[in-house]
């Protein structure tokens, strides 16, 4: 899709590549990553964001490492990534609850 102008084969051809790789990625690990970044960007307040980003990277990473979604077998960075982003907001979130309650 074009964003001005008529659509070219080499943007038809980027599309095509970025729908392949999105494809073969592991749906929990783009969700671990997702629900990392926004527990991110609210520094943690709500911890539910952070504890489900959490618990998809870890599912993503057993599903990916047990090959039980041939279909969708990569995807390990964007877990690891969802993972951290996930852990560090709720470490941002404890130490912001310890100084405001603390």
């Amino acid at each position: 899709m074009a964003l001005f102008g008529r659509e070219t084969e080499r943007d038809q051809q980027k599309a095509e590549a970025w729908a392949t790789w999105f494809r073969a990625q592991n749906r929990c690990a783009i969700a671990s990553l997702v629900f990392g970044v926004f527990s991110l960007i609210e520094f943690g307040v709500l911890l539910i964001f952070g504890i489900i980003g959490t618990a998809l990277g870890v599912v993503a990473l057993r599903q990916i490492r047990s090959g039980s979604d041939p279909e969708r077998p990569n995807g390990v960075r964007l877990a690891w990534a969802g993972l951290v982003t996930s852990v560090l907001s709720l470490i941002i979130a404890v130490l912001l609850y310890l100084r405001v309650f603390g």
